[in-house]
């Protein structure tokens, strides 16, 4: 007579060290689905021990900062598992990476600054929208590439990045700077007052440079420059002058 498949089954598991021991091990295997492939992607789910579920992570501050998500994944687990997952530790340690390749020795410090953004960012989010934050913010900061733009500072091929460009090109922006460099207010926000305020950093620091010359020559030019050192001071306090007007206007 054949066997029947719920006869072989609780023989397997006996053998394979019982039901627990395979409990754990969907657990583990769960944790791709249940942190969403994101999050996945930086963290690995290693050991469930008396219900503490131990999941390594690249570096203390995203162990920190993943707290804020913790409630959200004990919950996903219990619709799953309920009543085996009553703790999450998250803990600095290996990551393997997808599909078991090592990933290649640029790789890890990229996704830790990754993950790093992508938790401050959505720390400054309402608690119930910190994973889906996090999750979303992870996804794009890992599909970026290159350096900061100059003028926003997100990771691009090109200098300044595409939507940068096309604010710096803009002529209300140009007009913008060039109000913020007389004093006056910019009449912007967002993307476009940080594209007015660095054409406004550009300009002056331009200027400065041009008239440095004729002011280090002759004492007549340095009110001029001393102008233009004012404007950057009050647009930019927490930036440094040039330093050879520094020097000239003797200012520390």
């Amino acid at each position: 007579m054949p066997w029947r498949l719920k006869e072989v089954i609780p023989e397997a598991l006996k053998r394979a060290g019982g039901k627990e021991r395979l409990r754990r091990g969907l657990v583990l295997a769960a944790w791709r689905e249940v942190a969403g492939k994101d999050l996945a992607r930086f963290t690995e789910a290693v050991a469930l021990e008396e219900g503490v579920l131990v999941v390594h992570v690249p570096d203390p501050v995203v162990a920190h900062q993943l707290t804020y998500t913790r409630l959200a994944l004990l919950r996903r687990y219990e619709e799953r598992f309920p009543g085996t997952v009553r703790e999450i530790r998250f803990q600095v340690g290996p990551i393997e990476a997808e599909g078991g390749e090592a990933p290649s020795p640029s790789d890890p410090g990229r996704l830790r600054e990754a993950g790093r953004k992508a938790l401050a960012l959505a720390e400054k989010a309402p608690p119930e929208l910190r994973e889906r934050v996090a999750r979303a913010a992870l996804a794009l900061f890992q599909r970026q590439r290159g350096d900061p733009c100059p003028v926003c500072q997100a990771l691009s091929e090109t200098h300044p990045c595409p939507t940068c460009r096309r604010h710096l090109e803009d002529p209300g922006v140009r007009r913008a700077a060039e109000r913020l460099m007389r004093g006056q207010e910019a009449g912007l926000e967002g993307d476009a007052l940080r594209a007015a305020r660095h054409l406004a950093r550009e300009n002056l620091l331009a200027q400065m440079r041009d008239l440095y010359p004729e002011a280090l020559r002759s004492e007549e030019f340095r009110p001029l420059l001393a102008d233009l050192a004012r404007r950057y001071r009050n647009l930019f306090p927490q930036e440094p002058l040039p330093e050879g007007v520094r020097s000239l206007l003797k200012e520390g």
